[in-house]
């Protein structure tokens, strides 16, 4: 007989199995989509009676075969062998492939399971099960799980059934990720009756991401599943009552209606309680309002606090410091409920916004303090989302122009469409006026002025003049004066603690790049070890040096795709290409223009006509006190005309 892939699957899957196995359940475990499962089972049934099995299906329970034995095992493994095929195909053979087939079948099972019998499904020797074992009970400490043994009657899964439940979910979603089949997972729901649970959410606007949605709905299943198979929730969430005005309970109540009247389960009181936490956890925080609560504006308040006195950075803008509120809520809730947020995006958070993925790391170390456990990689990932955000708002703000105009209207009108078409996110003209008018104008409302006139006095703002019809030409130099009339602003973003090093015993080139080599590879793990000859190449980096006292370092080949200024403070003086200097910072800027590089050039430029600072700088200085010095340089004096 010549079985495809898949039919073996579903097989395998079903002979194991204790109970009826929904379509959802088959389809997360095997890696098939819901749609291909039910195509596939006309097939299976077909296939199951050539081995005298008889394959049951009932609508609120899904699949069972009556009637399995030993024997039936046997003659899977003979058809498996005929087929002349990888047994991995379909019998787990990797340690982690039959880790997880050991899980769920413990989890599904009421009675002890004989490990014999787990190696004759999975076609090993029990030396081979033994080992696995090993290994499967440290991944479930992390549930609250744990496996006894009893002499001649074999093993069982003993701990709380939401933890059990979380092993299902997760092992469902680990699935889903290797088969990359979230979206077909959703394309099946909407062309299914099943439809009708996303319709309850959204009646009830419940905003909640793809990723989510897909979390819950293998959650909401698996608790049907359970229930309905006898493994109950047996008490009551803690201090539920919080909760019960709340949309989601709503929301979770009309899913127990249609769990009665569609699968044919009754879902108890708890259960519906620990329905309603797990859509909260799940949900998105847009359109929420922080509650508030004097715990977590303290908590709040001790974050901020402590990322400005490690990097000098603060958030004042009330949209921001809300949402920063609700997401510390909200995982302080996931974690007493012991619920999670899943997201893709950790390992490129790290290297994409390595500032942001640091003052995440801030928020993680107090909320331990306040809990005494770790935020998981997900909350950190969107804390750092939360904070690169921002960071790239206070960079894109728009500046607000005053245009002065001495022509007639149609040129008014002229130069307004053009910004606005050309400008949008840098610039704002929010008036006009003439020449004449300028001295009633109250300058402070404006960042900057646009001018068709020619301006000879002294302005407190600065004044970019444009032609009469404005060009191209004149876009460009706007932008290119934007960028450093005000990057001052943004300069503070260059940094990054990780790539300050202090006490730095070196005398040549190569021991400073080896040194700002080990600091920027703390942050990017993969750096190749070639950028380091990059940072001694001298046909790649210039020197400049302010004072012979501070050296800046660029390099004209970029370390990756990122921004990065590393800094070194010597232990003594040292001379490279006849360069002296003792303070060294390395730029490596992607960026075409030379914004960042002028930023910097002014910055260290000021600082080292200062002695005061300078003496400063030289007693080897803490990362803010060192920052401070530097920022509090980062002022850039550029004439008035532009």
């Amino acid at each position: 007989m010549k079985l495809k892939s898949n039919e073996l699957k579903i097989i395998q899957l079903l002979l194991s199995a204790d109970s009826y196995l929904s379509s959802y359940e088959i389809a997360s475990s095997t890696g098939i989509s819901r749609r291909k499962v039910r195509d596939e089972m006309k097939i299976v049934k077909d296939i199951l009676a050539t081995l005298h099995l008889n394959l049951l299906s009932k609508t609120s329970s899904g699949y069972y075969i009556e009637g399995k034995s030993s024997k039936n095992l046997a003659e899977l493994e003979n058809i498996i062998n005929k087929n002349d095929r990888n047994d991995d195909n379909v019998i787990p053979t990797l340690p982690y492939e039959r880790t997880n087939y050991i899980l769920i079948r413990l989890i599904n099972s009421k009675d002890y399971i004989k490990l014999d019998t787990l190696a004759d499904e999975l076609l090993v020797s029990r030396a081979t099960i033994v080992n696995d074992f090993i290994g499967l009970k440290k991944e479930i400490k992390k549930y609250h799980i744990t496996i006894t043994q009893k002499p001649k009657y074999g093993v069982i899964m003993e701990g709380p059934e939401e933890g059990k439940r979380a092993i299902i979910v997760d092992q469902s979603f680990r699935n889903m990720s290797i088969s990359n089949m979230y979206f077909d997972f959703i394309d099946c729901l909407f062309q299914s009756s099943d439809k009708v649970i996303i319709d309850i959410i959204k009646a009830h606007q419940i905003n909640i991401s793809d990723i989510s949605l897909i979390d819950f709905l293998i959650g909401f299943s698996t608790c049907i599943s359970r229930v309905s198979k006898g493994f109950m929730i047996n008490h009551p969430v803690e201090q539920f009552s919080h909760f019960e005005n709340r949309p989601e309970y709503y929301a979770v109540l009309d899913l127990a209606q249609y769990s009665r009247e569609h699968f044919e389960t009754i879902l108890p009181e708890y259960e519906i309680q620990r329905l309603t936490i797990q859509l909260i956890c799940k949900r998105s925080t847009k359109g929420i309002t922080s509650a508030s609560h004097p715990e977590i504006i303290a908590i709040e308040n001790e974050i901020l606090h402590e990322i400005e006195s490690q990097t000098c950075i603060t958030f004042h803008d009330a949209k921001f410091l809300n949402t920063l509120q609700i997401c510390i809520e909200y995982t302080l809730m996931r974690q007493k409920y012991n619920e999670k947020i899943r997201t893709p995006l950790y390992i490129d958070i790290q290297y994409d916004c390595p500032l942001a993925y640091y003052l995440a790391k801030i928020v993680s170390s107090i909320i331990k303090k306040h809990t005494r456990r770790d935020i998981s990689s997900s909350e950190l990932t969107n804390f750092a989302l939360l904070f690169n955000n921002s960071i790239d708002n206070k960079k894109l703000i728009q500046k607000k122009a005053l245009f002065i105009n001495c022509m007639r209207e149609p040129v008014r009108t002229f130069v307004y469409d053009y910004v606005d078409k050309e400008l949008h996110s840098l610039i704002s003209i929010t008036k006009s006026i003439h020449y004449f008018e300028i001295d009633q104008e109250n300058l402070d409302d404006y960042d900057l002025i646009l001018s068709t006139a020619p301006i000879h006095k002294s302005l407190p703002i600065p004044v970019i003049s444009i032609s009469y019809l404005i060009t191209q030409d004149d876009i460009i130099r706007i932008k290119s004066y934007l960028s450093y009339l005000f990057n001052d602003k943004q300069f503070i973003y260059y940094f990054h603690p990780a790539f300050y090093q202090r006490h730095v015993q070196v005398k040549t080139m190569k021991g400073l790049a080896s040194t700002f080599y080990s600091s920027i590879k703390k942050v990017y793990h993969h750096l190749d070890e070639s950028k380091k000859n990059d940072m001694m190449n001298t046909n790649l980096l210039s020197i400049h040096t302010f004072n012979k006292s501070i050296a800046l370092i660029r390099l004209s080949r970029p370390l990756n795709a990122n921004n990065i200024v590393a800094m070194v403070i010597c232990e003594q003086p040292i001379t490279i290409q006849e360069n002296t200097f003792q303070i060294a910072f390395l730029i490596s800027s992607a960026e075409s223009h030379n914004t960042m590089y002028n930023t910097l050039f002014s910055a260290l430029k000021n600082t080292s006509e200062k002695k005061e600072d300078m003496d400063k700088l030289l007693l080897q200085p803490s990362y803010p006190e060192f920052l401070k010095i530097i920022l509090n340089n980062s002022y850039i004096t550029t004439p008035n005309k532009i």
